[in-house]
């Protein structure tokens, strides 16, 4: 194998003279240091280029469990989506009114049977948007269910019983 001073010889990027200057150079710097002097720059050469690798090695596995962590995120979301497509009810037109107060101070107002409404204020129903883009088309949700789908979409939880959701 030709050493890399050849080939730029060859590429003429290093003319005979100056092939023959590095030469001499590296012959007096091999005699300079001596045996021990090129095994220890071999060995520092080496550790640095371990070093180089285990950082890489080490970056490698950060990036790896950011996007996991990134993965299991998006899965939960998924599966919260789906929650609220499979899991939520209508609260139907029953003969109860009841007002409830949003973030925002706005006071939506639905219509439900007094079942539902024992369930709301027993902490065992939420409301919940089930879509982002209904502005004002709530559904029920099971709190247990609630509590999850808060963790990873807190925007679509609009109302609970007091203490409902903190177990």
């Amino acid at each position: 194998m030709a050493s890399l001073r050849d080939q730029f010889q060859k590429a003429n990027l290093l003319s005979k003279k100056d092939a023959k200057r590095l030469a001499h150079e590296e012959r007096v710097q091999r005699k300079e240091v001596g045996r021990e002097g090129l095994e220890s720059q071999k060995a520092e050469r080496e550790a640095e280029l371990q070093r180089q690798r285990d950082q890489s090695r080490e970056q490698d596995r950060q990036r790896q469990a950011e996007v996991e962590v990134q993965r299991k995120a998006a899965e939960e979301r998924a599966a919260c989506l789906a929650i609220l497509e499979s899991e939520t009810r209508d609260p139907g037109r029953g003969p109860v009114s009841w007002h409830f107060e949003l973030q925002d101070g706005q006071l939506p107002m639905l219509r439900m049977a007094d079942a539902d409404r024992h369930n709301l204020l027993g902490g065992h129903l939420c409301v919940v948007r089930k879509r982002d883009t209904d502005a004002h088309v709530y559904t029920f949700l099971a709190t247990h269910l609630a509590k999850r789908v808060r963790r990873m979409l807190p925007e679509r939880v609009v109302w609970a019983a007091p203490g409902a959701l903190d177990a």
